[in-house]
């Protein structure tokens, strides 16, 4: 990689070099920020010359490549998003660069959403998919034999909010179970019919939900009636007119899809000096849906000033007609942003995660061993890993991490040896799954399954097994680690270079008891624990990512640990511990930006799309309303601040139980079950 003007002269020096350290270099990637005319000619060139195969990567193939991918992405956010920061304030003088984080409302409400529902309301996942399993059932009738099972429910979410079934599939069953329940909250919403194990709304529902489909019709109609009756539009055909209501309503439309959060707290009637969007974005939206609806470029350059002025009187001058079809924009919007439908938060995550370092915990790597044999779509852990790695995400193999591992290994071959081996031949699955060991657990299901025939055939998957216990085996093993789940090894040494002899000493002892006495166990964890916050020192990680919070965390379900640890994390201001159900929550199972704008332009044109708002609970709905308006009142500094520690916060505490149980556990159920 290069920013020397002369590729040629750049080319030969490195291929020089390396001929006079020893090595016959056979192909060469060069790579610069500096474009070079005919790059394709110049590759034969030095081929030919040098006889090596030589290929070119200019800066317009980087311009041309950058969003070809997440992964592409990641390596911007990552190495040059710093560097071209400064382009966005060429015009604006000395002004304080404000980051668009800060700007605008979508992530500090989010993140405060998200938070609140882990402290307070705990409620609110299973709120949002009672909301979708209710929508999703909208045109059932038993009158009519029109039912559901739960995988019509599922294919019905999944159709039109792909992304959702991450959040709804692992408790549609349960949530159903709740919704038929008269015992539920707000009493028994939904039928369930045992012939068929199918479902339905309840006929009050119904009817509730035929009155508010005419609803949401009329209004449509009375506001395409309103627009084509204006007095501008007086000299149109009628043909026009109705193209006119019609781009009119869509560039509506587009400015919830755009500033959802911003609409709809203007709507609410929360006026504030960063309410200019709608008259300084109106013109981009109109031309938008004009170029979405209208072929003709003279027709649209003779609506758009038009379309703008209805759009403006829709905002500021409603009838009641168009206020009520702007409230039910609304509140589709958010129902989509409780599900991480907003393009803002999605970025946001990715830049968060952008340079992350992530010590990976002993507990994450047995569960990853553990997975071995289980389906690539049942391997939680293994696919986490995979999808860090795809991101830019760098994961750490520590020593301590490594001991541990291996120590349990050893721990599990002995009981194996000692209590299991001489009563094998009279275990069933029922008594497997009380044994304290996961890889013993993850053994027999292999055993069953026909993938290994033996204890030591099945070790051997990971580790030879007679070095089990000597060096070779060790380094064997971690060679395994790194290679399998694209880790980096970093030793006890290096670790300790970031930390303070005396905390680590300190802190082990507070921690000792907990580790059962185990002083090699209790020195790991305080080492690895203390070279977080020292990692984050050495790399000023408070100043470099504002807005991000820390990017060095400890990977890991442990949390008996921080009940001991109050005094470390006091003295640096924050946890140290990353629970994994944050990277899959807000990471690896969240929407992306294409995802989303394709769902845009599903639901919101469409009756479909009002009649999901509908379902919205009104408190939900003016909760999200209320942290727009806190938004506002902040300070830009306050508001960059506690976005931080929000993120921080979720980092550290974000916690799922499902995601937290060992796969391996829910197929032995299935087995049992079987």
């Amino acid at each position: 990689m290069s920013i020397e003007q002369n590729h040629r002269s750049k080319v030969k020096k490195t291929i020089d070099r390396l001929i006079e350290f020893g090595r016959e270099p056979k192909r060469l990637i060069y790579v610069t920020s500096q474009t070079i005319g005919t790059y394709d000619r110049e590759e034969e060139f030095l081929t030919d010359k040098y006889n090596v195969f030589i290929r070119i990567r200019d800066g317009k193939w980087i311009l041309s490549n950058l969003n070809h991918s997440e992964a592409t992405k990641k390596a911007y956010y990552t190495h040059l998003e710093r560097y071209t920061d400064f382009l966005n304030d060429l015009n604006k003088g000395n002004n304080v660069k404000l980051s668009a984080n800060i700007s605008h409302p979508s992530v500090y409400v989010f993140l405060q959403q998200q938070v609140e529902n882990r402290e307070k309301d705990k409620n609110l996942v299973k709120t949002v998919a009672d909301s979708l399993i209710l929508w999703a059932l909208n045109d059932t009738d038993p009158d009519e034999n029109r039912f559901m099972t739960q995988t019509d429910i599922m294919e019905s979410i999944r159709n039109n909010i792909p992304w959702a079934k991450n959040i709804v599939g692992g408790m549609l069953s349960s949530r159903l179970k709740a919704l038929v329940s008269k015992g539920g909250i707000g009493g028994k919403k939904v039928n369930y019919h045992k012939k068929g194990d199918k479902y339905c709304l309840p006929y009050e529902t119904r009817v509730i939900i035929a009155n508010e489909k005419g609803e949401d019709e009329s209004v449509q109609i009375d506001v395409i009636d309103e627009i084509c009756s204006m007095e501008t539009l007086a000299d149109f055909e009628p043909e026009d007119k109705k193209l006119v209501a019609k781009v009119s309503i869509r560039t509506a439309q587009l400015f919830f899809e755009k500033e959802g959060l911003n609409c709809s707290s203007f709507l609410n009637g929360k006026e504030s000096e960063k309410d200019s969007f709608i008259e300084n974005t109106v013109y981009d939206r109109t031309s938008d849906a004009l170029n979405e609806l209208v072929e003709s470029e003279g027709e649209r350059d003779r609506f758009c000033p038009i379309i703008c002025e209805i759009v403006r009187k829709m905002f500021y001058q409603s009838t009641i007609s168009q206020r009520a079809l702007l409230t039910k924009f609304s509140r589709t919007y958010v129902l989509l942003f409780t599900l991480q439908a907003e393009p803002r938060v999605v970025e946001y995550f990715q830049k968060a995660t952008a340079n992350f370092r992530l010590l990976v915990g002993t507990d994450l790597i047995i569960r990853a061993i553990s997975e071995r044999f289980l389906s690539e779509e049942n391997q939680m852990t293994r696919n986490l890993f995979k999808i860090a790695n795809a991101a830019g995400i760098t994961l750490y193999l520590t020593e301590p991490a490594l001991d541990g591992v291996i120590k349990h290994l050893i721990v599990t071959d002995n009981e194996y040896k000692n209590h299991i081996q001489p009563r094998e031949s009279y275990l069933t699955v029922d008594l497997i799954r009380e044994s304290s060991q996961i890889l013993i657990r993850t053994y027999y299901h292999a055993k069953i399954e026909g993938y290994t025939k033996s204890w030591p055939g099945f070790v051997s998957e990971f580790i030879t097994y007679s070095q089990l216990h000597n060096a070779p085996g060790r380094e064997e093993f971690k060679t395994y680690i790194t290679q399998q789940f694209g880790m980096e090894y970093i030793s006890s040494e290096e670790l300790q270079e970031k930390t303070s002899p005396k905390d680590v000493k300190t802190l082990s002892n507070e921690i000792i008891d907990l580790k059962k006495g185990n002083k090699s166990l209790a020195d790991a964890v305080s080492l690895t624990i203390n070279s977080v916050y020292g990692q984050r020192i050495a790399n000023k990680e408070y100043s470099t990512f504002p807005e991000y919070g820390y990017q060095t965390w400890w990977l890991t379900q442990e949390s008996r640990v921080q009940k001991h640890t109050s005094e470390i994390v006091k003295k640096n201001g924050a946890k140290f511990i990353m629970r994994p159900e944050f990277l899959l929550s807000f990471f690896s199972l969240s929407p992306s930006v294409r995802d989303i704008r394709e769902s845009y332009k599903t639901i919101f044109p469409s009756v479909m799309g009002i009649q999901m708002g509908n379902r919205l609970p009104d408190e939900l709905f003016h909760k999200v309303l209320e942290q727009v308006d806190i938004w506002k009142e902040q300070e830009d500094g306050r508001v960059a601040a506690k976005t931080r520690a929000l993120c921080d916060r979720l980092k550290s505490e974000h916690y799922d139980e499902n995601a937290n149980s060992n796969m391996i556990d829910h197929i032995l159920n299935e087995l049992e079950s079987a």
